[in-house]
């Protein structure tokens, strides 16, 4: 360990989390020895953790209260998350219902100390919610974790790639301290990816963190790039959207080192690849993730299971069996050879990751949509469709907020984005059909139209 490793973990952490109000170094402190804990040591503490949840939520969250009522329930009868059947799954739409009235809002949390998050939306369906110090800086805890898994200690340069700018001087100065190298890759072009491929050899970083989708576009540049990214790189973090196996051969071909997976949604634990990466492993001290069959499941030759979340940790916006809308395949029952008692998942399936190309050769892709979208609260759904070469058109479902100028100001931003080669249109639907397998397919393109990455 370095002392920029040791300086970081012992005094920028703890430091930060005292400024902040944060909690993230005690609380990665706990993952590091749970991590070792017996199956029955996590069920424990996941059951303990459980009925303190419903307790609270009874007592303090409206919905909850209503609905143990409706089921002729108290909080005593879920003693165990065997018990978690008793109670319907969670949906989306009854989430937003329910934030937007109250009534899944804890009254017994000021709001001072509510934190406004929002998920991405990868289904094309955005949604806010509320956490807290507590539950954010728990879940942050456990990313850092899954990022040792790979080799990663604090202190470790690394290059984020990301969609969105970096807008918050907070975040650039926590960028700094955390020896990372933020870089933006909004239009997926040449210009772009020579900048990017310069940052990263000049920086030399250890790691790299990026969707997989720009990340197998900025490998097929730079595998034609005289300049190289260098040899520092020892792992890549992926995120955001499935990991193909195609796709993760050709990005660990180019780039030399591998890549270790993960994925998350609203109201869940991080799941992650091992050191091993033998499998995938939730961080099952955040959340209790549910496995169940669905009409999908049993149609697919693959048998995946739907997943199903209960967050143990946000008591503002208590998410209790929701359904997360994603598909994974569970691995088998023995300890994995990592030495962890985690459930082992074999493979994340389910998740959008389609792209879309203009006339002019620019590749668009499920997180231009949803970084721009995640913030319009007039909007509740969006779908692109891209029905041939240069058409396409965005479908929206809306809600009292949108208007005229709404309409305006998101065509002219989008036709700009897009370019004027392309015949957009906006239109606005009453509701955006499930694929077979349950999830709304954010972006959709003609088959016809061929992509060759």
């Amino acid at each position: 360990m370095s002392f920029r490793n040791f300086f970081t973990e012992e005094v920028i952490l703890p430091f930060s989390d005292k400024l902040l109000g944060s909690e993230i170094a005690k609380h990665l402190d706990f993952l590091m020895i749970s991590q070792k804990w017996s199956r029955e040591e996590l069920d424990n503490y996941q059951n303990e953790r459980l009925r303190s949840l419903t307790m609270h939520a009874y007592l303090h969250v409206p919905y909850y209260n209503e609905l143990f009522k409706s089921l002729k329930l108290t909080p005593d009868d879920i003693k165990s998350k065997d018990d978690l059947f008793k109670l319907p799954i969670l949906t989306k739409k009854v989430v937003k219902e329910n934030i937007t009235n109250g009534r899944l809002i804890a009254t017994n949390v000021p709001k001072k100390s509510r934190i406004l998050s929002s998920s991405s939306g990868s289904t094309g369906e955005p949604l806010q919610f509320y956490t807290t110090k507590h539950s954010e800086s728990f879940h942050k805890a456990t990313a850092i974790r899954a990022w040792n898994w790979m080799g990663y200690r604090l202190g470790d340069k690394y290059v984020k790639i990301s969609m969105n700018p970096r807008s918050s001087t907070l975040k650039n100065i926590q960028d700094y301290f955390n020896n990372c190298r933020y870089l933006s890759s909004n239009q997926l072009s040449s210009e772009e990816f020579i900048t990017i491929g310069e940052e990263i050899r000049s920086f030399e970083p250890k790691y790299i963190r990026c969707s997989p989708v720009p990340l197998l576009f900025l490998s097929s540049f730079i595998k034609n790039y005289d300049g190289g990214i260098g040899d520092s790189l020892l792992a890549i973090n992926t995120t955001g959207s499935t990991l193909l196996n195609e796709s993760r051969m050709k990005i660990e071909n180019v780039f030399k080192t591998k890549i270790y997976d993960s994925y998350s949604c609203e109201g869940g634990a991080i799941c992650a690849e091992c050191k091993t990466s033998e499998n995938y492993h939730f961080a099952e001290e955040y959340a209790i993730s549910e496995l169940i069959e669905d009409k999908y499941t049993l149609a697919d030759s693959e048998h995946p299971l739907r997943h199903i979340t209960t967050d143990l940790h946000n008591y503002v916006t208590p998410f209790i069996r929701y359904d997360s809308q994603d598909y994974v395949i569970p691995g088998d029952y023995k300890q994995c050879s990592c030495g962890s008692n985690f459930r082992n998942i074999k493979k994340i399936k389910g998740r959008d990751s389609d792209i879309l190309i203009t006339p002019g050769g620019k590749y668009l892709i499920v997180e231009n949509f949803v970084a721009y979208f995640k913030w319009v609260e007039s909007v509740d759904q969006i779908q692109v469709v891209q029905k041939s070469l240069d058409e396409i058109v965005i479908n929206l479902v809306v809600n009292n907020k949108y208007s005229k100028k709404v309409y305006q100001e998101l065509l002219s931003y989008w036709k700009n984005y897009i370019g004027k080669e392309v015949n957009l249109s906006i239109e606005v639907v009453d509701e955006i059909k499930l694929t077979p397998s349950g999830k709304r397919r954010t972006l959709i393109r003609n088959p016809e139209i061929s992509i060759n990455i």
